[in-house]
């Protein structure tokens, strides 16, 4: 077994809550369940826009999926569920609509790299709550930050980090390149007679696919004292797997008209009296909005009327877009250095 966390370095603010767990971790899990944010997921994009197919992952049922992975390589390893449980949660929450797609078009107005997993940071610090934050434990926060980590073709654990962080990021990648698979053969960007062999001999279905780089993950981490997968032929099969989703199906999906639904809202936002008159960061109100009112904005820009701000108020967004009047957030900053230097105390 390997050396799960036990100590944290606490919330950022304190509370005096009525009822509460009293495991941190436990206690952000359902914090996080229990927020806008999370709810919106149902209504973003895993890889496929706007599906019509139930079957088709929504970002929120992707998450689902990771939680459920993440508590498999946890509870066989040793380590904190409960961290687990709820840096897996909250992983996701900073997406923007169209997942990656939207990513792209944030940064082209950004002018920088805007990243779903910092973001998932700020929104969960700085926007929900009303813009109080989920005043979450620090190290599910952190365990967010460093979810995506895929800088080379090999995925690339972390051993300094806490045991658990590395166990969300696997769990997510396991988890996506599995699932896609499935999802493409769903909208015809694979042929399911044609997988190729290193794919099938991951499994034929995803649970096939996921158990077996589980086990292989599981195994190979309580050998090494690391949570990774990067020996053997399953680790070799699942690298060229997702390089594979990459090449055939990820660069494939073409959505100009969704980037062009994008920066049309934004361009309305940005120029809206309402926006400007009470301060209102457009870039806020995009990352917030869900798939489906995207595509209701989209559909009203190509309509001959031009639509006004009480064309959108029955949006959720406008339930509580006065709470951020006068809010600057900086989407590229994880504002964690409350922090860094505390000494962690034990659960």
């Amino acid at each position: 077994m390997l050396q799960q966390l036990t100590r944290t370095k606490g919330r950022r603010y304190p509370e005096n809550y009525r009822v509460f767990n009293k495991n941190p971790f436990l206690e952000d899990f359902c914090r996080i369940l229990r927020c806008p944010s999370f709810r919106r997921l149902g209504s973003k994009t895993q890889v496929m826009t706007s599906p019509q197919d139930y079957f088709i992952r929504t970002r929120a049922s992707h998450t689902g999926e990771v939680i459920a992975n993440v508590l498999y390589v946890s509870d066989n390893l040793g380590l904190n569920n409960a961290l687990c449980q709820a840096g897996a949660a909250v992983h996701d929450i900073g997406h923007a609509p169209y997942g990656h797609l939207g990513e792209s078009v944030l940064s082209e107005l950004m002018g920088k790299p805007f990243h779903h997993s910092t973001a998932s940071v700020v929104v969960a610090q700085h926007l929900e709550n009303k813009g109080k934050g989920l005043n979450l434990s620090y190290e599910t926060l952190e365990s967010a930050l460093y979810n995506s980590r895929t800088h080379t073709r090999r995925i690339q654990s972390s051993p300094d980090l806490p045991h658990e962080y590395n166990a969300i990021m696997w769990a997510d990648k396991i988890t996506y390149t599995s699932s896609d698979i499935n999802d493409s053969i769903r909208y015809g960007y694979l042929d399911e007679k044609k997988l190729p062999d290193f794919v099938l001999r991951l499994g034929k279905t995803q649970d096939e696919r996921d158990f077996r780089v589980l086990e292989a993950l599981i195994k190979e981490s309580k050998r090494t004292g690391v949570v990774q997968l990067t020996e053997g032929q399953i680790a070799e099969d699942f690298i060229k797997a997702r390089e594979f989703m990459f090449r055939e199906v990820y660069f494939q999906i073409q959505n100009q008209i969704n980037k062009d639904i994008l920066r049309g809202i934004y361009d309305f936002f940005k120029h809206e009296p309402y926006f400007q008159d009470n301060q209102i960061d457009p870039l806020v109100a995009l990352v917030l909005l869900t798939d489906e009112e995207c595509n209701q904005m989209g559909i009203m820009m190509m309509g001959s009327k031009r639509f006004t701000l009480d064309d959108l108020k029955k949006f959720s967004i406008f339930q509580y877009l006065h709470v951020y009047a006068g809010k600057r957030v900086d989407f590229t900053n994880p504002d964690l250095d409350w922090g860094r230097d505390r000494v962690a105390k034990k659960i």
